[in-house]
């Protein structure tokens, strides 16, 4: 483990600002904008989808988003796209739709907002009147036949490959079909294989949706179907025929807090140091023209396709952070496990023991209460025999007496 100290800052955004200095402002506006957007909505439509959203702070999760938001804007402006037309897939609450929108983009969202009821009508509003438009799947299908081909220049499918629940071979050639040759697909889904999932199957445990929440789910269940490796990624762009792909990893959820506490901040640093390691994979690539023939699958791994463009933290990161850390954290992760099961043990002996003690003084009051009452009727039982005595002792003084008399 690292000397670093127990207790991280995080500071966020502002600790992303010097390494988007235009995008984190363009970002927390916008998601300033859709809270207040949906202030009293009700989610049930889409808790009754995916149970596991119950409970859910939605603002502190889009307020989390400003780091994926970030890397989407300036990735998007690295391809030298400045202005044209956005598809948003799969556009949620809208706030990369409304983002790219205030800066200076021609935006189409489209989602599944029939069927989420009232929950975004707020979000809708709001879209519309920043001149956003919003189309529902039930409309342009998921397959965008609504769209004809080469339709946007930029399209971006946040958080939205996981949740299919087959194949994403039919995802990728509709978002493929609908980018203008030379357009640029962004998409970003979780890290099957980050620390903290590592150290899930370290403890034996699922990194899968919540057995009782996929199992009493409402179908179509609209929660992670499959999570993907960076590698994996790679692969089905290439296949999908996209060039120009690069990665980015990041992390995202940790942000939900002010600060990082014990095992939380080691777990930090070792992720800056490991890129493999972060929650959250985003490709960039592009539709070549026509000319050119699909790229091969296979080849270099994502290693080869990565770009790092966070820089604060890798500043601040401890010296002696392993840069196998990787390793190192899933060894003392099953080492944690492994004391954590003795501490269990321990603290159900402890429980047993105090139990024990409990039941024991129980039956020390039970009994104290019976010597109580024991001695209580035995003191009046020695009232009654004293009071009978005492009778007896005056009729005798008594019959004494008259004899006296009688003399």
């Amino acid at each position: 483990m690292s000397d670093a100290p127990d207790q991280l800052e995080l500071r966020f955004p502002d600790c992303l600002a010097a390494d988007f200095p235009t995008e984190v402002p363009l970002a927390s506006g916008a998601v300033d904008a859709v809270i207040g957007a949906v202030a009293g909505s009700d989610f049930t439509p889409l808790i009754r989808r995916s149970p596991g959203l119950a409970g859910s702070e939605f603002p502190t999760y889009l307020r989390c988003s400003i780091v994926r938001m970030a890397h989407a804007a300036a990735a998007v402006a690295t391809r030298q796209v400045r202005r044209g037309a956005v598809l948003d897939y799969g556009a949620y609450f809208g706030n990369f739709a409304l983002m790219f929108r205030r800066a200076g983009f021609d935006v189409t969202a489209v989602d599944a907002y029939r069927v989420y009821e009232t929950a975004f009508d707020g979000v809708n509003a709001l879209l519309a009147s920043e001149g956003v438009a919003h189309r529902d799947f039930e409309d342009v299908g998921f397959d965008l036949h609504g769209f004809p081909d080469a339709s946007f220049d930029v399209v971006l499918c946040m958080g939205v490959i996981e949740h299919v629940p087959v194949t994403p071979r039919f995802l990728l050639g509709a978002l493929t079909r609908v980018l203008a040759p030379g357009g640029v697909l962004v998409m970003d889904t979780p890290n099957l294989v980050h620390l903290y999932n590592r150290q899930k199957f370290a403890r034996g445990e699922s990194v899968m949706p919540d057995l009782p929440t996929f199992y009493f789910g409402d179908p179509p269940f609209e929660g992670h179907h499959r999570e993907y490796t960076a590698d994996e990624m790679v692969w089905m762009l290439k296949e999908a025929g996209h060039e120009g792909i690069t990665v980015e990893l990041y992390n995202y959820s940790t942000y939900g807090t002010p600060s990082l506490q014990g095992r939380d901040v080691y777990n930090h640093w070792a992720t800056v140091r490991a890129p493999e390691l972060r929650e959250v994979i985003m490709t960039v690539s592009q539709k070549p023209p026509a000319s050119i023939a699909k790229a091969l699958a296979g080849g270099d791994g994502w290693r080869a396709h990565l770009v790092d463009p966070e820089h604060y933290w890798q500043a601040q990161c401890p010296p002696d952070i392993a840069a196998h850390a990787a390793d190192a954290g899933f060894a003392a992760e099953r080492l944690i496990e492994r004391l954590q099961q003795e501490v269990n043990l321990r603290d159900g002996k402890l429980r047993e023991l105090q139990q024990q003690v409990l039941d024991e003084a129980q039956v020390r009051v039970h009994l104290q209460d019976e010597i109580n009452r024991r001695d209580a009727l035995l003191a009046e039982e020695r009232r009654r025999y004293d009071q009978t005595v005492d009778a007896r002792a005056r009729r005798r003084a008594a019959q004494l007496r008259r004899l006296v008399r009688g003399r």
